[in-house]
């Protein structure tokens, strides 16, 4: 027993000493580059900045970098960044390519960065805070915007390859959406199969009625419409549509174009996806809340050339 707790107390004594030789090593301060990488500091990696509602108030948030490494940098470390043009178009060749709205970038006038240079002290693990200041009275609630801020150089040191860069965005505001009541609205089509279906279905609140281009006596092909006289304008921000929910024939490919008139047309939606197994309200959002009176929904692709249409809905804002 006796030389059970002898060894015991080597044991927990030894323990102790390897924890101090441990901690010291992560104390001890060295001018090693290898295995030692800097980064941006993990809170300040996807800010956000808030553009509604719009304040004539200058708002501030800090940013700087962070080293990691098993000790401490002996030496100060000089820490560079700059606003990243590369990395802003890499994001929105991304973007586009997910029928997303591309970003725009943070204009010069709304903001001012108070360095882009900050130091991580010998001995220290983050460094100074450099600060961005910006006004939203000088953004556009509507947009969506970025600034990439990467570290580029760091005093030699390994920079993280994926924490490298600060994405600073914006979120566009959405004011809340009504739906509009389609009470009267005037509808034309490309067509109309006679006997199978009607136009009006697709304003009348119930899925399981459906429009149908014509496919007799003759199928016409694509491109189909259907035009929307809202009567009154109306500040649009999205709309939904369901496709027929007994068949999946329907078009899978569209064009939303708006008109104060009837006469001159804007596009709205260009070339977006619509999935006719989806039997569900379908929603797609506009870039902007647009005043028109007129929509016409152009449908250009799809696995038949006839198409057809179960409901087709509007959102507004006031």
């Amino acid at each position: 027993m006796k030389r059970y707790k002898i060894l015991s107390c080597i044991i927990a004594v030894l323990t102790v000493m390897g924890a101090c030789k441990k901690e010291e090593a992560y104390l001890e301060k060295s001018d090693s580059k290898e295995n030692a990488v800097v980064y941006v500091s993990r809170k300040a990696n996807a800010q956000k900045i808030i553009v509604y509602p719009a304040k004539d108030t200058v708002v501030s948030y800090d940013f700087g970098a962070s080293f990691a490494a098993v000790g401490l940098p002996l030496n100060n470390i000089t820490v560079r960044f700059k606003i990243d043009d590369k990395a802003f178009d890499s994001v929105n060749v991304v973007r586009t390519s997910q029928n997303l709205t591309p970003y725009s970038k943070l204009p010069e006038s709304a903001y001012t960065i108070s360095a882009l240079d900050v130091t991580i002290s010998s001995g220290a693990i983050t460094s100074n805070l450099a600060s961005l200041k910006y006004n939203s009275k000088n953004l556009d609630p509507n947009k969506v915007y970025m600034l990439p801020i990467s570290i580029v150089d760091a005093s030699g040191y390994k920079i993280n390859p994926s924490l490298k860069t600060m994405f600073i965005t914006t979120v566009k505001y959405k004011a809340p959406e009504i739906l509009a009541d389609r009470t009267g609205w005037a509808l034309s089509a490309s067509s109309t199969q006679a006997g199978d279906g009607s136009l009006a279905s697709v304003i009348d609140g119930d899925l399981a009625t459906f429009w149908h281009s014509q496919y007799s006596p003759t199928v016409l092909p694509y491109p189909h419409w259907i035009q929307v006289d809202m009567l009154t304008l109306t500040n649009v921000t999205s709309i939904s549509m369901a496709p027929r929910n007994n068949n999946n024939t329907g078009f899978t490919k569209f064009n939303l174009k708006g008109s104060i008139d009837g006469s001159v047309w804007t596009d709205l939606l260009t070339a977006k996806a619509m999935d006719p197994n989806l039997k569900a309200l379908q929603n797609y959002e506009l870039d902007a809340p647009t005043k028109v009176r007129f929509l016409k929904l152009e449908m250009t692709e799809g696995p038949q050339d006839y198409t057809h249409l179960a409901e087709f809905q509007v959102f507004k804002v006031k």
